[in-house]
């Protein structure tokens, strides 16, 4: 039944008690959500500069879980151009101040986890590690100055930041985040009207902020009642929102939370299409007492006293909703996932259930081998005539995270609508075609959140939407199964800047109440602190935002334009220092014969790289692996690199090998 509720101040205590034992259900699953703990609250970069210019990069850090136990440094890589060359960074904060160094094996294992090939033109990863480690705590700031040469390609380029703790495993997690694009151009700037930026949607946000009854919640997912999924004129669509964790109660003047309860679940209707209040209801069930309760309870075959349910994504067949949940058990210290489920039901007129079904669904594997957990019906995608969707194959597509080491795996399953309830009908993609085994699922790409979305566009491509790194993502796939090319981070989630215990997650698509142009994509806000839920109001609702997609086929077009140098010589080396191996870089205005040779601090010639060749104009790249004219690998130390052309100019400079 729709629901009011009136509950007196001497209650509220007496319940309060008992939400803050929910507080423990909010810490601990942010490892099943993958929460980001570091962000970057700031990154400042020029909007353009010129070739061989050095410029200036202030990167702003912070990480809001304490590191009291193991010191370790910290890793900050910058994706740019392959022509640049790191100069010089410093880092200051309130633990200490220093210099980071170059790294080349921090440098591959961001381009194992962010292949620069993905990513338009020839890019490259530049890696740098703080020269100290810190034990931490009071949530740190780091600001790092980095200063980058410029190369001879013009063009507009985006360049990506990654951060990260100098350990094992975590660069590819969640934990890091990821910022792409940051727009320079050389030597101007680049059309910012091309690139893809959201937009914040505050008519979507205030049909949530509600100060009576549904006061907040989690999920948020979007299910056309009418079973048409795609973006359409028809404005009496009726809409269900499905919702986690739910506040039911009063919000006051001061905007606290009054007279509260927390339950597991809820929904809402909303009838039409626009925002407005006054059009949309939330239900909830009443226990014995009379009291909120969740409307989906663990009560498969399968289920154990103490399991309650967390709804997933669903889809409308024949007027017959089907919510895909998971099910989750208590324990004392955690709360663990042990099975997905699948509810049907139907609405009666006034919009409360009937006909009501639970299953236990076997979409739910975990690898004990690796560690890995698959969960299905996070995100549903509806490729039918029916759906409106373009260019269907008459599937649904079922998608799911693999979780690993907190990486999180896009996964997915599909299956013909009347084989829904049939699980022995299921396939899953195995990376080459589709199988009948579930533990044959084969990663699409990575990267996303516990809570995403996968949507078609109208010219065939396909919209994945997740939150990452306090921001939210997005990946454009040639399928359903991918490809799907580089993340772009289309939005910086303000909340995070307004209480350092906010964090937000679980960011998706909600295409049927969007148009083909804008999409509209939803996220969660929540607070580390449980009482920030209690005297804030704002915080445990859903956001939203407008993703503009009009006419674009791809982000801003990095191109190439080799040019001549103005002048001879800008000698460089990168890496500078290093360790096995680094590029000598200079440039010629017009052909010349060259010399090149390395010395030591002795002024003994080491080896020649370059002897007598005539060179044609531009920029030219020689290795140099740290070997001598013998081929055997020379000490550590300070070495010099003399460049000598036949006209009698002479260019020399400095570097430095490391052991």
């Amino acid at each position: 039944m729709k629901s009011r509720i009136t509950t007196s101040l001497a209650n509220f205590f007496k319940r309060l008690l008992r939400i803050r034992a929910c507080h423990l259900k909010i810490f601990l699953l942010l490892t099943l959500f993958s929460v980001t703990h570091c962000k970057f609250d700031q990154i400042e970069q020029p909007g353009h500069a010129h070739a061989g210019e050095v410029i200036e990069i202030r990167v702003t850090i912070s990480d809001n879980i304490d590191e009291t136990t193991n010191p370790h440094k910290g890793v900050l890589c910058v994706l740019v151009p392959e022509d640049w060359a790191f100069v010089s960074a410093n880092y200051f904060s309130t633990i200490g101040n220093g210099e980071m160094q170059y790294s080349s094996e921090w440098a591959d294992s961001a381009e194992a986890c962010y292949p620069a090939a993905d990513f338009d033109g020839r890019m490259k990863w530049i890696a740098l590690i703080s020269d100290t480690g810190y034990t931490y705590q009071n949530n740190p700031q780091v600001l790092v100055e980095l200063k980058l040469r410029v190369g001879y390609s013009e063009g507009c380029f985006g360049l990506a930041y990654l951060a990260t703790k100098a350990t094992r495993d975590l660069i590819c997690t969640n934990w890091s985040p990821f910022s792409f694009p940051h727009w320079i151009g050389v030597p101007q700037e680049c059309d910012s009207s091309e690139s893809y930026q959201a937009k914040s949607a505050p008519e979507w946000d205030s049909l949530f902020n509600r100060s009576s009854g549904w006061t907040g919640s989690d999920a948020a997912y979007s299910i056309p009642l009418s079973g048409y999924d795609a973006p359409s004129a028809q404005m009496d669509e009726k809409t269900l929102f499905v919702f986690g964790d739910t506040f039911v109660g009063e919000v006051d003047s001061l905007n606290h939370r009054r007279n509260t309860v927390m339950i597991r679940n809820s929904y809402g209707i909303l009838h039409g299409k626009k925002p407005h209040k006054e059009k949309i209801d939330f239900f909830w069930k009443l226990n014995d007492q009379g009291k909120p309760a969740s409307v989906f309870e663990a009560d498969t075959p399968q289920s154990n006293p103490g399991d309650w349910i967390w709804p997933m994504d669903g889809i409308c067949l024949n007027d017959r909703i089907y919510v895909f949940g998971l099910r989750l058990q208590s324990g004392a210290t955690i709360f663990e996932v042990v099975a997905t489920t699948l509810i049907s039901f139907e609405f009666d007129s006034t919009g409360n259930l009937f006909n009501y079904q639970h299953i236990d669904a076997p979409i739910y594997y975990y690898d004990i081998t690796r560690q890995a957990e698959t969960v299905l019906g996070q995100a549903v995608m509806v490729m039918t005539e029916s759906s409106g969707n373009p260019f269907p194959d008459g599937y649904i597509y079922i998608y799911g995270p693999r979780s690993l080491f907190g990486k999180k795996e896009l996964v997915a399953a599909r299956v013909l609508p009347e084989d829904i309830e049939n699980f022995s009908q299921w396939t899953f993609w195995d990376g080459d075609g589709w199988v009948a085994d579930i533990t044959a699922c084969q990663t699409i790409t990575d990267g996303i959140s516990q809570e995403f979305s996968v949507s078609p566009l109208q010219d065939g491509r396909f919209l994945l939407v997740f939150e990452s790194g306090g921001k939210v993502g997005v990946r454009f796939g040639e399928s359903p199964v991918g490809p799907f090319g580089v993340q772009y981070m289309v939005y910086d989630c303000p909340e995070l800047n307004e209480n350092p215990n906010i964090f937000v997650y679980n960011a998706k698509a909600h295409p049927h109440l969007s148009t083909w142009d804008e999409m509209l994509i939803s996220y969660n806000v929540n607070s580390w602190d449980w009482w920030d839920l209690l005297s804030n109001a704002d915080i445990y609702r859903p956001r939203f935002v407008k993703l503009n997609i009009t006419g674009k086929t791809s982000p801003v077009k990095m191109k190439y334009n080799h040019i001549i140098p103005p002048i001879d010589g800008t000698l460089m080396n990168y890496p500078n220092p290093f360790n096995s191996l680094t590029q000598i870089r200079f440039s010629l205005k017009e052909r010349k014969q060259v010399n090149l040779s390395i010395y030591n601090i002795l002024g003994e010639r080491v080896i020649t790289l370059i002897q007598n060749e005539s060179l044609s104009p531009g920029v030219h790249t020689v290795l140099w692996n740290c070997k001598d004219l013998h081929g055997s690998s020379v000490a550590s130390g300070i070495y010099f690199y003399r460049l000598q052309f036949n006209d009698g100019g002479v260019y020399i400079s400095k570097m430095a090998l490391l052991e």
